[in-house]
């Protein structure tokens, strides 16, 4: 497994890792209707890409998962977005990885608190990583449907 910075040419193949991930991964968590709604809320890949923010884990040439961050100018916090792993690579320490990745920038830029809105399938990831519940949230889409999140935060 190699992980890296994602390209701009590989935003096609981000975009069907995410929609493969979240339609498998978040199954049984929500409504299926309400995943591929919930897909709006998933933003800001290409700017992350462009300014060297969001990592990809790659097997055999395939991207199997990805994540990053945006660090808050002028503060010492940032908010970890856009985990994401393909569904046969899940459970298998790629997002930990890529997490660790994450936070070993993130100490380099003098980031002293994370935070992110997690998915209730997410959850239990970000717990296990040191992450605690600051609040829940119903978010509602565009179509008028509630999707239930998770803030969380952590201090490094």
């Amino acid at each position: 497994m190699n992980i890296r910075f994602a390209r701009i040419n590989e935003i096609e193949e981000i975009r069907v890792l995410i929609e493969l991930s979240t339609s498998n991964l978040q199954a049984g968590f929500y409504r299926p209707e309400i995943i591929g709604e919930a897909l709006e809320l998933v933003s800001g890949i290409k700017k992350m890409v462009i300014e060297r923010k969001l990592f990809i884990a790659e097997v055999s040439g395939s991207i199997v998962a990805i994540g990053g961050y945006k660090h808050l100018q002028g503060s010492n916090e940032a908010e970890l977005k856009a985990f994401f792993v393909h569904p046969g690579h899940a459970r298998q320490g790629v997002a930990s990885e890529i997490l660790n990745k994450c936070v070993a920038q993130l100490k380099l830029e003098k980031v002293k608190r994370l935070f992110l809105v997690a998915t209730l399938a997410g959850e239990p990831f970000y717990i296990k990583h040191g992450f605690k519940e600051s609040n829940r949230e119903s978010v509602t889409l565009s179509s008028g449907s509630k999707f239930e999140v998770v803030h969380m935060k952590k201090t490094l």
